[in-house]
């Protein structure tokens, strides 16, 4: 047996050797919010390929459904469109949030960046590669790693 046939990740709690990186940002489509999510297996080499993606309904039960926020009416008169035909797009990367969970039983795992400001790899705690002085912690677990004495300061 080779270290290829170790799975870096062993869930505590079921076993399972997969995670699940998903990421969800809030996106301005003109006068309304509408909130998206994409997710996928995270790769042993740290990295994430979101497979899926889709709108988060406010109401699932809602009927009234509107296009993707890529898709646009064919303009068919001569006139500027009119202020509800046009969608300017804008999302906030600081607002955004992100989870790594394990795939069988959904327990969300601690996790940080190899990259200051969320940027880069994505190095989950129980990672058996896991190494705090390479890693800058997702924001909502700053205050743990203060107390374990991991966080560390970006790098001048």
């Amino acid at each position: 047996m080779n270290d290829k046939d170790i799975p870096k990740f062993t869930c505590k709690e079921c076993g399972g050797h997969q995670l699940i990186v998903t990421h969800v940002w809030s996106l301005l489509a003109g006068e309304k919010s509408e909130r998206w999510q994409e997710w996928g297996p995270l790769k042993d080499n740290h990295s994430c390929e979101y497979e899926f993606k889709e709108r988060i309904e406010e109401n699932p039960d809602d009927e009234d459904q509107r296009g993707d926020f890529g898709e646009y009416q064919e303009e068919d008169s001569a006139s500027e469109p009119e202020e509800y035909e046009m969608y300017k797009t804008e999302t906030y990367r600081e607002s955004d949030e992100f989870f790594v969970n394990c795939e069988n039983c959904d327990r969300e795992i601690e996790f940080g960046w190899s990259q200051p400001d969320r940027r880069g790899l994505i190095h989950p705690v129980e990672f058996s590669d896991f190494n705090p002085t390479k890693s800058w912690p997702d924001p909502k677990y700053l205050e743990i790693w203060q107390q374990k004495g991991w966080f560390r300061k970006k790098d001048g």
